[in-house]
């Protein structure tokens, strides 16, 4: 099954944008003329999201296999909340065909775990699933709400997202089960990869707290952490140049150039 895919740009190294749940890659929109006179863009709606119909059978090993039969050969990945644990899935299944990765409010395990206190609380996660399975429309535009508070560009970005929701045709089904991915724990993953990774955290944001940044330095030592301060869960939108500039390093130092 093919999922749906754009693809943008002529010149510099390939790049693979992925979204966030209950999205679709018009998440990206306001990025793509500064992206796609850098990069050969490819945006991927995930399965049961966006434009992308459901897998037969919705888990990690079967929605990373998809993506990377959608993606090119070889690329620099971009996740963005759930967009990165499948795109850090998708690295360590396949390395070679990822050059570089940038985890944008991303953590490879969500939910709390032992000696992993920086996360969601389970009963919080589990009342966040309920909530999709008793009015998803509503839970999806008031997580909405959440992933904006504290940011400095709030109300462009909740205007955005709200958009982006109501344009999409993710059914409940895709919802709940793209949903559960959220509560995969792919932290030996992380600590296995031998990529450039980079990852950019929101200072305010109250689905990935800043302070994980700690654990995943001892998982990954190499990894570069960018910290954005006025940024909540969509830093790459709060402050687009500065997410330009660090995907460039990223670029630089996974050996492609950004021209």
């Amino acid at each position: 099954m093919k999922l749906y895919q754009e693809r943008r740009g002529t010149r510099g190294p390939e790049l693979v944008l992925l979204h966030g749940w209950g999205l679709s890659s018009a998440i990206w929109q306001p990025l793509l003329p500064a992206l796609e006179a850098r990069y050969r863009l490819t945006l991927i709606d995930l399965p049961g999201l966006g434009r992308s119909a459901a897998l037969a059978t919705t888990d990690i090993e079967s929605m990373t296999a998809a993506l990377l039969d959608a993606a090119p050969e070889r690329a620099l990945w971009v996740g963005w909340s759930l967009g990165g644990t499948l795109a850090l899935a998708a690295a360590a299944r396949a390395p070679a065909r990822v050059s570089g990765l940038m985890l944008v409010a991303a953590t490879p395990c969500f939910v709390q775990r032992d000696n992993w206190p920086c996360a969601m609380a389970p009963e919080t996660f589990a009342a966040f699933a309920q909530g999709v399975a008793d009015d998803s429309r509503r839970t999806l535009n008031r997580f909405a709400s959440l992933q904006t508070q504290g940011s400095a560009g709030a109300r462009a970005e909740l205007r955005l997202l709200k958009q982006v929701i109501a344009d999409s045709a993710a059914t409940e089904k895709g919802l709940s089960a793209t949903l559960e991915l959220l509560g995969e724990d792919l932290r030996a993953a992380l600590a296995a990869l031998s990529q450039p990774v980079t990852a950019l955290l929101g200072a305010q944001d109250p689905l990935v707290p800043a302070a994980v940044a700690e654990g995943l330095t001892a998982l990954c030592p190499t990894l570069r952490v960018c910290h954005y301060e006025a940024a909540a869960h969509l830093p790459f939108l709060t402050d687009s140049t500065r997410f330009l500039a660090d995907l460039e390093q990223l670029a630089l130092t996974s050996g492609v150039a950004a021209s």
